[in-house]
């Protein structure tokens, strides 16, 4: 029986079961970043500065419609209404990296997928989306369930290593979505979760998929989290952006850092990078605030589900 919360849930309403895996203890590996060209500013703690809200309305590359952050579509629509805790935000001094068009070509970067999500009210939101199997990409629950916009996406589309103009692998369009009764039905950050449902499997085989493990907590504090995705404050979501520093705090669901950010960026794969496990995905960014950033914490709960996505 599933947890308070993660009780799962599907567009097409069929039922899920299973069982999850436990967390576990382990000796810490040292920690080391994906990307070797990237240089952090270093920040302390009591330095960190606040970024003002922003919603993407405004942010649109030319002759094309803005570019709408999917988090608005659940957590409100306008600067006025919108939760400055739930809006992500750029810490201080924006030293986000663009990913290179040669590291597009290899792991991590090409199983990470920008996304357009078409509303039931037939508007198109952009957020991030990672492969956990050759048919099923990982994703934020609000960039499936969208509370302020009719519920379920009517279609998603799933573009793999989106670099610019280039989609070196094929652009897919999903209508199968699933989440859990904590996010659909509760609004709940805690349960900010979800997959999408591929009809291929070929795109997937061809570009691989993260490792995914549900990592004691003494294992994730301050080790570094790794986010790439796509911004809408940068070239208008269409290429990757990476970031890594130490996590500032870990809960049972929660992973929270100063890791810079920005709508579009909603369901980017948190992950570790050790010499002894490699790449390994540990939480799905999620929600800002006012000097940090957070997202959902891969524990044995939602291993559960998305074990249980990928294997029905």
């Amino acid at each position: 029986m599933a947890a308070p919360g993660h009780r799962p849930m599907k567009n097409t309403d069929r039922p899920e079961a299973g069982r999850g895996e436990p967390e576990r203890a382990r000796a810490r590996p040292a920690s080391r970043v994906s990307l070797p060209d990237y240089r952090p500013e270093k920040r302390q703690a009591a330095m960190r500065r606040a970024a003002s809200p922003r919603t993407l309305e405004t942010v649109s590359a030319p002759g094309e419609q803005p570019l709408l952050d999917v988090a608005a579509a659940s957590f409100g629509h306008t600067a006025a209404n919108i939760d400055p805790r739930v809006l992500e935000v750029v810490v201080g001094v924006d030293d986000r990296v663009r990913v290179t068009k040669a590291r597009m070509a290899m792991n991590p970067w090409r199983q990470i997928c920008a996304l357009r999500i078409v509303s039931q009210t037939d508007r198109t939101f952009v957020g991030t989306g990672w492969y956990i199997a050759p048919g099923v990409l990982a994703t934020a629950g609000h960039c499936v369930f969208l509370q302020d916009e009719g519920g379920w996406p009517k279609s998603i589309r799933v573009i793999p290593a989106k670099h610019g103009t280039d989609e070196p692998f094929r652009t897919l369009t999903s209508t199968r979505f699933g989440s859990v009764d904590g996010w659909v039905e509760r609004r709940q950050r805690d349960f900010d979760y979800g997959v999408i449902f591929l009809d291929e499997s070929s795109t997937g085989t061809a570009v691989g998929n993260f490792a995914v493990d549900v990592l004691h907590i003494p294992d994730l504090r301050g080790t570094d989290a790794q986010i790439s995705g796509y911004p809408a404050d940068r070239d208008a979501a269409a290429f990757q952006y990476f970031h890594a520093r130490p996590m500032i705090e870990v809960t049972n669901t929660r992973l929270v850092y100063d890791i810079d950010t920005f709508g579009g960026q909603s369901g980017s794969p948190i992950w570790q990078d050790t010499a002894e496990r490699g790449i390994v995905a540990v939480g799905i960014h999620t929600t800002g605030g006012v000097t940090s950033n957070s997202g959902t914490r891969i524990s044995g709960d939602v291993m559960e589900n998305l074990v249980n996505w990928i294997t029905e």
